[in-house]
């Protein structure tokens, strides 16, 4: 298990029903975003990057959060629930990357929004979630990471944090219900 970050580093790991930080950001638009913008609606957030070479990687999280938009979309209980897609490679994952990486998901994207932008930004942003991620000093495009999802309520916040990649859309679903993630 990886060390939690700890005060002293700046960088302290949100507990849940702590307030989500408002993160700026850019939309798969072009559009300057801040996470408060989803406030009044329960999110499902992920962190990944499109050029991830892994398919229990990032691509999971891909097809998990499509499987989950088909279920939020048919189940009138979760109409007003949100998915969010973080980029933390920026340099790659423009805002035009963003779009067409989302066209490829058939992404919806009035309730699917794909982010990126300043990466120091996003890194700050995911770290408090537990995301660790390193670049190659070569290849800034090589980056080991490892992965979070997180359901924030519509108060903004946090949830619940899944560790990892042996969650399935079905138990995020599930915990959408129970915690109180709906409005």
């Amino acid at each position: 298990d990886v060390p939690h970050p700890t005060a002293s580093s700046g960088f302290e790991l949100l507990k849940v029903g702590e307030a989500v930080p408002a993160g700026k950001f850019l939309d798969q638009d072009g559009k300057a975003r801040t996470f408060g913008a989803f406030k009044g609606a329960p999110v499902v957030m992920t962190f990944i990057y499109t050029q991830c070479p892994l398919p229990t990687f990032c691509p999971l999280m891909d097809r998990h959060f499509a499987a989950l938009q088909k279920t939020v979309k048919a189940d009138p209980a979760l109409k007003t629930v949100q998915l969010v897609t973080v980029s933390f490679d920026p340099l790659t994952d423009t805002p035009a990357v963003l779009k067409r990486h989302a066209r490829t998901l058939d992404a919806d994207l009035t309730r699917w929004t794909f982010l990126t932008g300043d990466r120091d930004e996003v890194d700050e942003f995911a770290m408090r979630f537990g995301v660790s991620v390193s670049r190659a000093m070569n290849d800034a495009r090589d980056i080991t990471h490892n992965l979070r999802t997180a359901i924030i309520r519509a108060d903004g916040t946090l949830a619940k944090v899944y560790t990892g990649n042996d969650w399935s859309p079905d138990q995020v679903i599930a915990d959408l219900k129970t915690l109180g993630a709906k409005p």
